[in-house]
């Protein structure tokens, strides 16, 4: 490589040399001409208007002949330095040299009656070029009375310059052997001093290339070489920690894209995609494995896509996979200059937000409906005890029986509400202990023994002799055997026993409270929730809240509750632990 290198240099330090006096040469051989065209150009100039006004005195009768003829002398070309021609107005030639007859003489004449319509005109020329073999100025003879009358021109044949030329040529030529010759051992010497420290560079920058950044070129001096070695080992250095913080901020890139529950990709200008996270083949409705291209969702997102990269507006689409709701933000990307140069598309599972937000609403129609119906009763039925309508003392009590029913019917509607926003507010505290549970299983079902009876049910409690202590609060637990015992005795569709059962685990108790009946499957996940009826007329009795009730306060105490409907009846289990260590 060291001799190939020197070999290079040498030619381009010869090359350089011959080719800077070659153009020198050449220059001066197509410009010289014209350069010299173009001073004498700038001589002959004051001499065409000084001879174009000496030529207006005597056509016009102020100068004799023979004083004209002295001033013009145009045989004397050391005068003007050039040969004069001058015409009169109708072209006529009456000035010109003697050797007319000459064929340089006749190639100027042809040059002067090519430009002599224009000086006519009234315009001065001045024209001469390394391409034109001669130099010619014309200016107009002007009148007394502004007219032209006349044009003057001074011709300078410019081949004596030739010799000159050629002189200087062959002396070019010669500087170019001897610069050349020269110029071999200066060259060969630069070569090879430059060659060693040039080759430690090549290998350190190989070295670096293949990812080794330690290495570094060992270049002594304070030269450009030396100071392109200690760039050299500096841009190592720099570039050894670069690529690791690069690194480092890509693995991390990487994991908080793939740790996203969030679906990211990107896509480059023309659509294709460039990264993405396994989140969004998940959200897009693909599985593990699956190519993000293939999946349909994202085959129909391509003409958003295709928007937001012409319009550079950012687009949001919501599709429903399945039973999940996902939303899907397309944004454009853009690059230094302000252009759109790709997109990014951010995929989330808005399910619960469109779920919280359609209970929401839910729960303000439903508080509504439930407030309005007593409210309503209680003002028809005041109105008219107060407009006197009811006259009988026995019907004015049956009202006044009706509006103290629908007034505790809203009085107890606004204490559950209020009871559920305590408990969902996390401001109650529910101290746990041991406690006996069949004694409060007892105690509840001999207290709605008789609401049981006067719809025609009986109470059936099963309870295992052997039953052991379970940890929990007792008030809250019998409220919550209180709820469900209560909606079982109103929502039992048939006379058949309503059953509270006891089951045994290792760890835990169940307690199963049921009654004959069935719920839709479709109802089922939704019963806890607040004003939720299986009866979607609301024309059943209760709230809709107590359910939802028994489920914040069985969450409180971290134990379970649900609901199952099977073979003609509707069970509603709960969870009490049996040893402390597990709170």
């Amino acid at each position: 490589m060291k001799n190939t290198f020197l070999r290079k240099t040498l030619a381009i330090v010869l090359l350089a040399v011959v080719l800077s006096a070659g153009l020198t040469a050449l220059v001066f051989r197509y410009t010289g001409v014209g350069a010299y065209a173009e001073i004498k150009l700038r001589e002959l100039a004051p001499s065409a208007v000084f001879l174009a006004e000496r030529s207006a005195e005597f056509l016009q009768g102020t100068m004799g002949y023979r004083e004209y003829r002295v001033t013009v002398a145009p045989n004397n070309k050391n005068i003007w330095n050039a040969t004069p021609f001058v015409f009169m107005a109708d072209e006529t030639l009456f000035v010109s040299p003697q050797d007319m007859d000459s064929a340089q003489a006749q190639e100027m004449l042809a040059l002067a009656k090519q430009n002599l319509s224009t000086v006519l005109s009234g315009k001065s020329i001045s024209r001469g070029s390394w391409r034109a073999a001669d130099a010619i100025v014309g200016e107009p003879i002007w009148g007394s009375d502004g007219s032209v009358i006349g044009a003057v021109f001074l011709i300078k044949p410019i081949q004596e310059l030739n010799a000159a030329m050629n002189s200087l040529w062959t002396a070019l030529l010669v500087a170019i052997v001897v610069v050349t010759v020269i110029m071999l051992l200066p060259a060969y010497l630069v070569s090879s001093k430059l060659t060693d420290p040039l080759k430690q560079m090549n290998e350190a920058a190989l070295a670096m290339a293949h990812g080794n950044f330690s290495v570094r070129a060992h270049i002594a001096g304070k030269d450009e070489i030396a100071q392109l070695g200690q760039s050299l080992n500096q841009l190592s250095g720099a570039l050894s920690h670069t690529i690791g913080d690069l690194t480092f901020e890509r693995n991390r890139l990487r994991t908080t894209l793939d740790g996203l529950g969030e679906g990211v990709i990107s896509v480059n200008l023309h659509g294709q995609i460039m990264q993405y996270n396994p989140s969004s083949i998940i959200l897009l409705g693909g599985k593990e494995g699956d190519a993000l291209e293939t999946l349909p969702l994202f085959q129909t997102l391509g003409q958003r896509v295709d928007e937001v990269l012409r319009t550079g507006t950012s687009k949001t689409i919501e599709q429903k996979i399945k039973d999940a709701v996902i939303r899907v933000t397309v944004s454009p990307l853009y690059d230094g200059a302000g252009q759109v140069e790709g997109a990014v598309l951010l995929a989330q599972d808005v399910t619960e937000s469109v779920r919280l937000e359609q209970t929401r609403k839910d729960y303000v129609a439903n508080v509504s409906h439930e407030l309005r119906t007593p409210l309503a009763s209680i003002r028809s039925l005041s109105d008219a005890l107060s407009d006197g309508l009811v006259k009988k003392e026995e019907d004015r009590m049956r009202y006044y029986g009706y509006i103290q029913k629908e007034s505790m019917r809203l009085s107890r509607l606004i204490d559950d509400l209020l009871e559920l926003s305590r408990l969902q507010s996390g401001a109650v505290a529910l101290t746990q202990q041991r406690m006996h549970i069949e004694e409060t299983i007892y105690d509840v079902a001999q207290r709605y023994q008789n609401a049981a009876e006067e719809r025609g049910l009986s109470i059936h409690i099963d309870v295992p002799s052997l039953l052991p202590k379970v940890y929990g609060n007792l008030d809250r637990t019998e409220q919550v055997l209180i709820i469900l015992l209560d909606n079982a005795i109103k929502h039992a569709q048939v006379e058949a026993p309503i059953e509270i059962k006891v089951q045994v685990e290792e760890t835990r108790v169940l307690v199963r409270v049921s009654n004959a009946g069935r719920i839709a499957e479709e109802d089922l996940a939704h019963l806890f929730e607040r004003f939720y009826k299986a009866d979607h007329s609301h024309s059943g009795e209760g709230t809709g809240l107590g359910l939802s009730i028994a489920k914040e306060i069985m969450d409180l105490l971290h134990e379970k509750i649900w609901v199952e409907s099977r073979e003609g009846r509707v069970e509603f289990v709960f969870t009490l632990k049996r040893n402390a260590e597990q709170v």
